[in-house]
């Protein structure tokens, strides 16, 4: 069979989304086309402008046959971490093919991951303290293999290939090329084809967006709670003034006596962006801050994601005919727990997928539905 996976966050999902989708059915044909989907926490370390069941939908509307959750443990890492967690769990779906946009759809991922591998292994090359890792990565790539490293998709690309290595997993990779914008910081709409980025400045601005989404997805967002840090800033601003230094100091990632920093510029501003400039420094990106923020919100200390690591399963969230009935070929074989029910393995609210739990229940701070308690995969009829 041929099993198709894509790893996405439809944040929200879009007419780029939609062309990819198209394309994946025309190209290859595939007996079964699902996708591995962050839940309500994302990889440059935002809250998912609506739930992870709003965005379930969207993808089924869209014609996706299986939509299982991206854990939190993977969904708000660096991309390294966040492909290794999303190409484990392709692996452990038996998916045969990856397919995923790209700024550059003709390179070699495979041969040029091997590369990046042999020029990057050596620690003495990141000694440079006055520039992040990140940018002394992308400058050991530049000048070896004449790549520009900005291009965040491509970035994705070889994560996804260096993943696969790793785990000796032999998944076969299709590079599409990616439609719209891709400047995620600097993002504007474009047309029918924009980037996810600037539907969601849109969004938030209150300036039409229409244009960019498939009808399914417009008609889940005017009737969605749109949300954005700027809602959860007052909790992380509570956080940060009544944790001790100690506790902040056991947060993921909060390196290098990070803590002090944030306990003293938070107290001098009052939006979440000004906060970021105010802790912004050549040692750490946006997108790391961004992370480590919202670490801080949801409490995630280093022995707490080491210990999700460690304990992987397979959260379906919604499916049609076709995934069903892969989903029933697969069950006896899966290596991780398959579940579809969160209360018959989470009825004490210990164990298996319980801080994940306790993450998404944050959301209830602004009336959401539950997350997970009671709740079901969507099944797709239409």
């Amino acid at each position: 069979m041929k099993i198709f996976g894509v790893i996405a966050e439809y944040n929200p999902l879009h007419k780029g989304h939609l062309w990819q989708l198209q394309q994946i059915r025309h190209q290859f044909q595939p007996d079964v086309l699902l996708v591995v989907m962050s839940g309500n926490f994302v990889q440059r370390g935002d809250l998912a402008i609506v739930d992870k069941w709003q965005r379930t939908e969207m993808a089924l509307a869209a014609g996706v046959d299986l939509v299982v959750e991206l854990p939190l443990y993977g969904s708000i890492q660096a991309a390294n971490l966040f492909a290794l967690a999303a190409v484990q769990i392709l692996q452990a779906l038996a998916v045969t093919d990856l397919v995923f946009g790209t700024e550059s759809p003709d390179l070699d991922y495979y041969g040029t991951a091997r590369k990046i591998r042999t020029l990057t292994t050596n620690s003495a090359a990141f000694s440079d303290y006055r520039n992040t890792y990140a940018t002394q990565y992308n400058q050991i790539i530049e000048q070896n293999l004449s790549l520009d490293m900005t291009k965040p998709n491509q970035m994705l690309g070889l994560a996804y290939a260096q993943a696969a290595q790793t785990l000796k997993y032999p998944l076969a990779l299709h590079a599409l090329p990616r439609t719209g914008a891709v400047d995620h910081d600097q993002a504007h709409l474009q047309g029918e084809f924009a980037s996810a980025s600037a539907i969601r400045q849109a969004l938030l601005q209150q300036q039409p967006y229409q244009q960019a989404l498939p009808a399914s997805s417009e008609q889940i967002l005017q009737t969605s709670r749109i949300i954005s840090w700027k809602d959860f800033f007052p909790f992380l601003k509570y956080q940060l003034l009544t944790t001790n230094l100690k506790q902040l100091g056991q947060i993921y990632q909060m390196n290098e006596g990070l803590q002090y920093k944030l306990q003293q510029e938070i107290l001098q501003v009052n939006n979440f962006p000004d906060f970021l400039y105010a802790i912004k420094s050549k040692r750490y990106t946006f997108a790391r801050l961004r992370r480590v923020c919202l670490y801080t919100l949801l409490n995630l200390t280093t022995t707490q994601m080491q210990q999700m690591w460690q304990h992987p399963y397979l959260h379906v969230l919604g499916f049609n005919r076709v995934g069903q009935q892969y989903l029933h070929q697969i069950k006896k074989h899966a290596p991780w727990p398959l579940i579809s029910n969160v209360n018959q393995i989470l009825g004490n609210r210990t164990g298996l997928m319980a801080r994940a739990v306790q993450a998404d229940q944050i959301l209830n701070l602004l009336a959401f539905k539950e997350q997970n308690f009671g709740r079901h995969p969507i099944i797709w009829r239409k």
